[in-house]
């Protein structure tokens, strides 16, 4: 076998890379696209180094062409293992990519509506387990998730160093010099909202509990004054319009009339200093709670009003 022979493997959402005799760097792209259901997926795989032939495992009784959606390069070779249950998918490149339907199965760990996605498997005959290349790790490893608007991330760690970063709906974890890695992250269904806005994202900022149905609402601008114009709805009814939002405090009742009530805040412009910032203070009598909200031309913040009068 070529010194420089060098062959990735992803099984059932693992991936490890094995290099057979010198040692070469290489770059490793995992990504993820998670469907709406939490458990089905796509998977992206991009694995580039130098003058190297590349190898993938598959199982012995599956083929290329039903397993994979896509593969390049188009050419490559099956070669069979001895006493293996894989064969190995020979390319005459030391790059190559590859996009994959599949389903979480024994990674997955469903607890009430909370998602757990543990990649840990038993190590191979050499100490070597989860995400792992052969011999001296990956020299860089970017590993992405990227979830829909319906799922939301709980949490997320590695055992090694690295850099994670989530970003709206995409998670991700870049290594340098590392092996044998272990993913564990959790993701939720989102709470949605009951009240949307045309063209807008309606993000839940915060709950308040109130024991009163008649409340106190205040709105003004707590930072810099920036000209913002704002639009307040709650519920389904428009309660201020296109209002200049200033430091002097505009004060109004409103009356509940349900268990679960939301505020939003509209920004109709974004001033001078965007975003849109606005404070909200909700006054029951008894308790008094301010709240921060910050919008602009594409996304509107909220406040859940619970009203308990027991």
């Amino acid at each position: 076998m070529n010194k420089t022979t060098q062959i990735l493997v992803l099984v059932a959402g693992l991936c490890f890379t094995l290099v057979m005799g010198m040692a070469q760097s290489f770059n490793a792209d995992f990504i993820r696209y998670l469907d709406e259901n939490g458990t089905t997926y796509k998977d992206y795989t991009k694995v580039q180094s130098l003058g190297m032939k590349s190898w993938h495992y598959i199982k012995k009784d599956k083929l290329p062409e039903n397993e994979y959606i896509f593969i390049s390069p188009s050419e490559y070779k099956i070669v069979p293992l001895i006493d293996e249950k894989y064969n190995q998918i020979l390319f005459n490149s030391g790059s190559f990519s590859l996009i994959k339907e599949d389903t979480l199965r024994e990674e997955l760990i469903i607890k009430d509506d909370l998602y757990i996605f543990q990649n840990d498997i038993e190590s191979d005959n050499d100490g070597n387990y989860g995400c792992f290349a052969k011999p001296k790790g990956f020299r860089y490893l970017n590993y992405v998730w990227v979830f829909p608007k319906n799922l939301e991330v709980v949490s997320y760690e590695s055992n090694r160093d690295g850099t994670w970063r989530l970003d709206n709906n995409t998670l991700s974890y870049i290594g340098n010099s590392v092996n044998n890695v272990l993913f564990k992250i959790a993701y939720k269904v989102s709470e949605e909202l009951p009240l949307h806005l045309t063209n807008r994202d309606v993000v839940l900022k915060d709950t308040v509990n109130v024991t009163n149905k008649a409340i106190t609402i205040s709105i003004w601008d707590d930072s810099q004054i920036d000209n913002d114009v704002i639009s307040i709805k709650i519920n389904d009814e428009w309660i201020v319009k296109y209002l200049e939002a200033k430091k002097e405090r505009i004060k109004f009742k409103y009356f509940l009339t349900k268990p679960e009530n939301y505020i939003i805040l509209r920004a109709d412009n974004i001033g001078t200093i965007p975003p849109n910032t606005t404070a909200i203070n909700i006054d029951d009598g008894k308790n008094s709670r301010t709240i921060v909200l910050n919008s602009d031309m594409g996304m509107s913040e909220a406040i859940r009003i619970n009203l308990n009068t027991e």
